[in-house]
């Protein structure tokens, strides 16, 4: 097909309306879609990117209004790709309205939406003429009850955004530049932006994935201007750039609608008379209550394949045809109106695993706070965002006293300048509960950072001591790093503000006491197993590092504070030896004070050259290290936490707490392993039945065919399985996958096929019998007519033989008695006598032929009745054959049910055992990092004169290495 114009603008009103045509084109795609839509300034080659694309000479007219092109998908045969080309936008000012309508409409529409510019001067000013992104939140939501989150939701909805810089000059550096960092838009842009409000912030702050492909002229001669001519030579690096741009755009998913479910043409066409006149009434694009009144309305909608968690193409029971939609009728026009909406029941769809996160939160949410009576709860609505955050977390928290500045810390580590957690300027405390902000890491694809800021401790207004040590606890159970904000100096006073440390051994438990209780000291050695790495800033200082004469780092300005000496009252040695003891990864920054004292009340609205360079530098470097080195939040064992994890992690602290409980580590970690362990076994479940309804259609052809289907859908169900599953030491949740009794639920579909093809064979075997039978009594009856007519036919011929026979003696004596009739006379009785000798031997003449007849009679019986026992024998034999036969295929089948239960049960502990082996070398890495930590320790500590100390801490590095010499537990799968 040729493009067609898909919408346009109004000349008389500038309201936009739709081709009924190209509608039809569109509804008439069944196949999942790839929609790609270009936008950009005129003159920039946009058409002739969309040509290039879909492999075309030229194709795309320059028209106004959006083009659209269905084609099929050069490398997915069962998907479509639609190409959508839009009207440019000039210098001058134009028709913004229109303008805006067109952009927004692109990025509904399409599942790679494609910013087309040239490179002209600041190639960021390019980025920044996209004004119209700043009306999308404003335009589109997702869900009309969390506008105050809109831009946080629609960051999981929106298409992946890519920037075509064109006519860049030739740079192979350059190119091997974007290669490297993966065309990550974000590493090409300058940071930190002047605005929030800025296109190139809205940009990254709503698209969920950002590209950026460089292309260099297309024309031979390297010259700028009107594009090539279809048969023009094309310039060799831009044929290079345009193969990875292509390799890029034509590997992505198909588009998506609210809860990641992959759409086809019908509902893409309805979808887009809606908005249309939506937009055309200015009232905004509520996204979850359209889908969903589209899906009510059409049934008949593909909507709802799920992806394929591999994240290929969608699974679906049947292949839909690849037959393209006929030519259009002649182009029609009208204005669309809009139909009737049925109110649905705004909600969030379940984020599936492995899927697209949101990319940032606008703002940060009070995640625990505490009640009106005083005790520390949830905010559920917090809890639920965090908990839909999938992908692994990088969990920050700072502590500190009161008005100290740690709000405004880390804010500069999440990259804002303004907004972000509130800052305070009194002298009372700001911050209360614990504060979350969940945003995109900056350095890490597929994560999320998670900061913490909490409550002020030490505050005169506080009414119970005892939260400030629940908060300081809450923050070490919950983060991977924790940052101590403090002021002035790491003197004396600082480490006894420091007390909550040496009070967590009251408010932490490791493990689960057995029979007789644990041994004092017993948990706190374990910490090191579970507590983050520590960072203490130190803020306002205005010290040299400086020690005995020579320059000393920030680190060892800390360590030097922590040194313990013999004869120290326990008061003030406490705080440094538990410090070192459950936190012997530290690490320290020192900050000048941000800004003179009279702008320190206005500071989060400063700009950045109104910050003090003594604080921008160790600002930046604390950041830095944050980012790179702050590691993602585990269990013990290496299991990586997820923002439902770390959901889950926090429900159970707090209720521990609530109930006057001791939070236990260890209690936690088994808790949330049964919780993952049994999502686990769904999400197996899942992945199977997925799996069966995309590579069978049932009922399949023999048993062979079925086990190897299902051998690899149980295989792709392990995987699942064991990539999610933790802590299950006994398999007691792997064996839900094969223990009979519990099976039901996870073979309950294979069951029912495999009875399904039994039942099948035994119907086709039965009914291959009675074929057989009906056969051989067809065949007995037509042996049994064609003897019978044999019979007739041979009784008819010795019948005409007889009477032949007797008309021709007949003939011969009447021939003879008229010749010798004249001699009758004379010899009358010579004739008599004569006459009496033909009869009678014409008599027996007859009688011998009858014997004859009979005879043959006799011998057509006796050969009939000794082939009816031929055939019957044979009958018998082919029968008895056909048992053997059916016997064998039944013993078979029996062997390859065996086989497949062996397979299955060899698949089970072959991916146990890898993951034990994986977990095993997790633990161990764990191990030996405690044990060379508690070396250094016992080093120190001889060197101070704890001689004391250092054999307990001997003890304990014995018993740890027992732990890694220990043989590993065999795998075990009953």
């Amino acid at each position: 097909m040729e493009p067609v114009c898909l919408v346009e603008p109004v000349p008389s009103s500038g309201a936009l309306r739709v081709n009924p045509a190209a509608l039809g084109l569109l509804r008439g795609l069944t196949r999942p879609l790839h929609v790609f839509a270009v936008f950009g300034p005129c003159g920039t080659g946009k058409s002739f990117l969309m040509d290039r694309l879909a492999g075309q000479g030229e194709g795309f007219p320059r028209s106004p209004g959006i083009w659209v092109w269905c084609l099929p998908h050069p490398t997915q045969p069962d998907q479509a790709l639609v190409l959508l080309d839009t009207e440019g936008f000039t210098e001058q000012e134009g028709d913004e309205t229109k303008l805006s309508r067109l952009f927004v409409l692109d990025v509904l529409l399409s599942s790679v939406f494609v910013y087309n510019t040239r490179s002209e001067g600041d190639p960021q000013r390019q980025l920044d003429r996209l004004t119209y992104v700043r009306d999308l939140p404003r335009v589109v939501r997702v869900l009309d009850e969390f506008s105050w989150e809109n831009s946080f939701l629609l960051s999981s909805v929106l298409p992946d955004f890519v920037w075509c810089l064109r006519d860049v000059a030739p740079d192979p550096c350059l190119d091997e530049v974007l290669e490297a960092t993966d065309h990550e838009l974000d590493s090409a842009l300058s940071s930190p932006q002047d605005s929030e409000d800025s296109p190139s912030s809205c940009v990254q702050r709503l698209f969920p994935c950002r590209k950026l492909f460089h292309f260099c002229s297309p024309r031979a001669d390297g010259g700028h201007g009107k594009p090539p001519a279809p048969t023009d030579q094309l310039h060799p690096m831009f044929q290079e750039q345009m193969g990875h741009f292509k390799d890029y755009a034509l590997s992505r998913s198909p588009k998506t609608m609210v809860g990641n479910r992959v759409v086809d043409g019908a509902f893409l066409a309805d979808f887009l008379e809606r908005v249309v006149d939506l937009l055309s009434r200015d009232e905004p694009v509520l996204l979850n209550e359209l889908c969903s009144d589209l899906q009510q309305e059409g049934s008949v909608y593909s909507v709802g394949y799920p992806m394929d968690p591999i994240g290929g193409a969608p699974l679906r029971r049947a292949a839909v045809s690849t037959a393209q939609p006929s030519v259009p009728e002649p182009k029609m026009e009208r204005v669309v109106p809009l139909q009737v909406s049925r109110p649905a029941l705004p909600v969030l769809a379940k984020v599936a695993p492995g899927t697209a996160q949101p990319g940032a939160m606008e703002e940060p949410m009070c995640l625990i706070e505490n009640s009106p009576d005083g005790e520390l709860q949830l905010n559920q609505r917090a809890l639920a965002l965090l908990q839909s955050v999938s992908q692994p977390v990088v969990v920050v928290a700072i502590a500190g006293l009161y008005r100290t500045g740690k709000s405004y810390l880390l804010n500069r580590l999440a990259g804002k300048d303004r907004g972000g957690f509130s800052l305070g300027a009194t002298v009372q405390s700001h911050t209360k509960g614990i504060w979350m902000w969940c945003l995109p890491h900056p350095r890490r694809a597929g994560h999320t950072l998670v900061l913490l800021d909490t409550e002020g401790l030490g505050d005169v207004e506080k009414g119970d001591a005892k939260n400030d040590v629940w908060i300081f606890t809450l923050a070490v159970l919950l983060s991977g790093t924790l940052v101590y904000n403090s002021l002035g100096t790491i003197d004396q006073r600082a480490l006894e503000q420091l007390h909550y440390v040496t009070e967590l051994t009251e408010h932490i438990k490791v493990k689960v006491a057995g029979e007789g209780g644990r041994q004092k000291g017993e948990d706190s050695a374990e910490f090191v197993h579970f507590f983050p790495a520590f960072v203490w800033a130190v803020r306002d200082f205005t010290l040299q590092l400086e020690l005995d004469g020579r320059e000393i780092t920030e680190d060892e300005y800390l360590e030097n504070a922590l040194k313990r000496r013999q004869g120290q009252p326990e008061k003030l040695d406490l705080p440094k030896k538990y410090l070192r003891q459950y936190f012997p990864s530290r690490k320290c920054f020192v900050f000048d004070r941000p800004a003179p004292r009279c702008d320190l009340a206005r500071l989060d609205e400063l700009p950045e050259a109104a910050l003090s360079p003594d604080f921008l530098e160790p600002a930046q470097r604390f950041c830095s290290h944050i980012h790179q080195h702050a590691g993602t939040k585990t269990l013990p064992g290496g299991h990586v936490v997820t923002g439902t994890l770390l959901g889950n992690l926090a429900v159970t602290y707090v209720i521990a707490i609530r109930s006057g409980a001791v939070p236990c580590m260890e209690s936690a970690v088994l808790a949330l392993a049964q919780i993952e362990n049994s999502a686990a076994v769904g999400e197996a479940v899942a992945v199977y039945e997925e799996q069966l309804e995309w590579r069978a259609a049932l009922p399949t052809e023999s048993v062979q065919e079925l086990l190897e289907v299902h051998a690899q859908c149980e295989r792709e169900a392990l995987r699942a399985f064991m990539a999610r599953a933790f802590k299950d030491d006994e398999q007691q949740y792997q064996q839900q996958l094969k223990a009979a009794e519990v099976l039901q639920e996870f073979l309950k579909s294979k069951e029912t096929v495999a009875q399904a093809v039994l039942q099948t064979d035994q119907s086709l075997t039965d009914r291959q019998r009675e074929i057989e039978a009906e056969r051989a009594r067809a065949e007995a009856a037509e042996r049994e007519a064609q003897l019978s007519q044999e019979m007739q036919a041979k009784t008819e011929q010795l019948l005409q033989d007889q009477t032949r026979s007797h008309q021709e003696h007949v003939q011969q004596l009447t021939a003879k008695m008229e010749q010798d009739r004249k001699q009758l006379l004379a010899e009358q009785e010579r004739a008599l006598a004569l006459k009496l000798q033909a009869a009678e031997v014409l008599q027996e003449f007859l009688k011998s032929k009858e014997t004859v007849a009979q005879a043959v009679l006799q011998t057509d019986q006796s050969l009939t009745d000794r082939q009816r026992e031929i055939e019957a024998e044979r009958a018998r034999a082919e029968a008895a054959e056909r048992e053997a036969q059916r016997s064998q295929e039944m013993q078979a089948k029996t062997e390859q049910l065996l086989q497949d239960q062996t397979r299955s049960h060899q698949e089970h502990v072959q991916q146990l055992t890898a993951k034990m082996e994986q977990d095993r070398k997790q633990l161990l890495a764990e191990q030996e990092r405690a044990l060379a930590l508690k070396l250094q320790e016992q080093e120190r500590l001889l060197r101070e004169g704890f001689r004391g100390e250092a054999a307990r801490l001997e003890q304990q590095m014995q018993s740890l290495r027992q732990e890694m010499n220990r043989p590993q537990d065999t795998c075990s799968i009953l």
